[in-house]
């Protein structure tokens, strides 16, 4: 009876999986149907159209059919689907020149994305207006981000129970040591580099001056240039919004009416109605609103009607850890160097714009790409587009490109290496009486256990690996970057740089997106025609559902102290540990 019920209970399991399974390849088959059939009736638009964006499909890094799981929690490292920022903003300054596209209405209630993919669609939304047609923004609640993009427009309107949300920028960093040292575990860490502070979260119980210091110093450096960016486009005085959050975070729609944040408190038949009016009072369901997703495959569809162009500009993108080997879930170097190497080679292919969203990771995996793009540039222009973070082994690939763009905010540098290990060796004995005892050929036969600490001979053979790694990063952005070694090394030592710091201290050359880079990319390979092909291709839901990534759920100081560390040139932290 016990095996029949094992046997049922497998059976049960696996029908449920694969009918899980099935749902996701069903409902990707019908996406694809779907947007196939779509695309025949998008060969044009009504005349003099409102182009409608909003944002509850989601803004990813490319294009992608995956669904948007917008109610789990970021730390899963669930891979999100959505539209991406790059094929949003290029839409939008189409339709500056489009004379089918009227005016803009957004909806920003439900935007979720990465700082840098929220300015290249508001510089879009900037450029539009310098055409002369208006953009109108419409929410019940505006978040931090949805307020920074909302202030390109030229109206903002808010429904009368809606509020503003401004409370600045925080980053939490959690620190292990006691909660180690009190369950015997202990970690060893070799570095090179005081502001290299990747595992000082592990060996301190509290932050470092150095890692405050230049936290503080990206943390302030990014808020100004929001604060700036929002008080310019609503004509504030200077510390108006400084003034607001150290009062407050929370904005009633008549509190951000008085204080110049909204211009119009309307319920939504009353911004119908606005709209109505700019077309000589039509009814709403009348009003010739265009969805950014439908608009966007409009400007696809004509532009595969227009005469075959041969010249390609190939658009890279680098996002997430940097490892070695060929893993779909992370920036594995085998993969991408090979794509660059056949970009290298094909002569139709006239310059390369590589996208670079990581905190780095494994140093070779970088050295390794960073050689390519180096080989690249000196047969075709190589432009790197930093994104909210390009910092460590992702500024060690960035610095072999002919030319840099960042944004002001984007977390770069970080030019430093370290190494971690831990043990549970006090574990063993202390709390759990338990000895090992190991017997080895040679005096480093057991390195790689978890058992033992790291003898002191042990730690010199690898801060010499450090050392060599470190020598190595700061010998390859001083080539690269036409800097001197004692120019590098003043700016190295794992320190992070704003992206404005970057740009005067000659780790980049200039501000701007992925549509300047791709722009200047143009320039320099001397085409004013050509078309966009890009690596990866996006991820599609069978893939997605086989893909083991990296992570799991499990909060990342545990799959750190699971997983072998090596020499690592990565930043102290993810992404996710900064709330803005």
């Amino acid at each position: 009876m016990k095996e029949f019920l094992k046997i049922l209970a497998a059976v049960l399991l696996g029908t449920i999986l694969t009918g899980i399974l099935g749902f996701f390849l069903i409902l990707g088959a019908v996406s694809n149907l779907i947007r196939i059939g779509s695309d025949a009736s998008v060969a044009s638009i009504p005349d003099k159209s409102i182009l409608y964006v909003s944002f509850e499909e989601g803004i990813s890094t490319q294009d992608s059919d995956l669904p948007v799981l917008a109610f789990l929690p970021k730390e899963l490292g669930i891979v999100q689907g959505g539209t991406s920022f790059f094929g949003m903003a290029q839409a939008i300054r189409e339709a500056a020149h489009d004379p089918s596209v009227r005016l803009i209405y957004m909806d920003p209630q439900a935007l979720n994305a990465q700082m840098s993919h929220i300015e290249e669609i508001r510089n879009a939304l900037l450029y539009f207006r310098q055409s002369g047609k208006p953009v109108i923004s419409y929410a019940g609640v505006y978040s931090q981000q949805a307020y920074y993009l909302a202030t390109a427009a030229d109206k903002i309107a808010i429904h009368p129970s809606g509020n503003i949300m401004l409370q600045g920028f925080s980053l939490t960093l959690n620190y292990y040591k006691d909660f180690f040292d009190r369950f015997g575990i202990n970690v060893q860490w070799v570095r090179h580099g005081n502001y290299k502070t990747g595992g000082e979260m592990y060996t301190q119980a509290y932050m470092s001056k150095e890692d405050e210091k230049q936290l503080s110093s990206y943390m302030d450096g990014a808020w100004n240039h929001w604060e700036k960016g929002m008080e310019a486009m609503r004509h504030l005085e200077q510390g108006t919004i400084n003034g607001l959050c150290n009062n407050s975070f929370l904005f009633s729609a008549p509190q951000a009416n008085s204080s110049g944040l909204a211009d119009e408190i309307w319920h939504r038949d009353e911004m119908m109605s606005y709209l109505s009016n700019v077309y000589e009072g039509i009814p709403e369901h009348r009003i010739p609103f265009v969805p950014l997703k439908k608009y966007i495959r409009y400007v696809n569809y004509n532009k595969t009607k227009k005469k075959f162009v041969k010249e390609k500009i190939a658009t890279i993108y680098l996002k997430g850890e940097i490892m070695p080997g060929d893993n779909k879930a992370v920036v594995s170097s085998e993969p991408f160097a090979e794509q660059l190497g056949r970009y290298r080679r094909d002569s139709t292919v006239k310059a390369v714009v590589v996208r670079i969203e990581s905190p780095g990771g494994d140093p070779m995996a970088s050295d390794i790409l960073a050689r390519e793009i180096e080989l690249t540039k000196k047969v075709k222009p190589v432009i790197v587009s930093m994104g909210d973070v390009a910092a460590s082994g992702g500024y060690w690939i960035s610095s072999g490109a002919t030319e840099i763009f960042t944004e002001p905010f984007t977390m770069t540098g970080s030019i430093g290496v370290y190494s971690l290990y831990f043990n549970v060796e006090d574990a063993m004995n202390r709390l759990l009486n338990i000895h090992p005892q190991t017997i080895q050929t040679h005096p480093y036969g057991s390195f790689q256990s978890f058992y033992h600490k790291k003898s002191p001979a042990a730690l010199d053979i690898i801060q010499e690996s450090v050392n060599h790694t470190y020598q190595q990063f700061i010998e390859t952005v001083s080539r690269n970057r036409n800097l001197n070694l004692s120019e590098v090394e003043a700016l190295a030592h794992g320190r992070i740089w704003l992206g404005s710091q970057a740009v005067e201290n000659g780790l980049a050359d200039h501000i701007g997106g992925l549509t300047q880079a791709i722009d200047r990319a143009a320039s320099i390979a001397g085409i004013t025609q050509y078309r966009l092909v890009s690596y990866p291709k996006p991820m599609t839901l069978s893939q997605w559902i086989g893909v083991k990534g990296e992570y799991t759920g499990v909060p990342s100081w545990v799959t750190t102290l699971l997983k072998e560390r090596g020499v690592r040139a990565r930043l102290p932290f993810d992404e996710e540990a900064l709330l803005w």
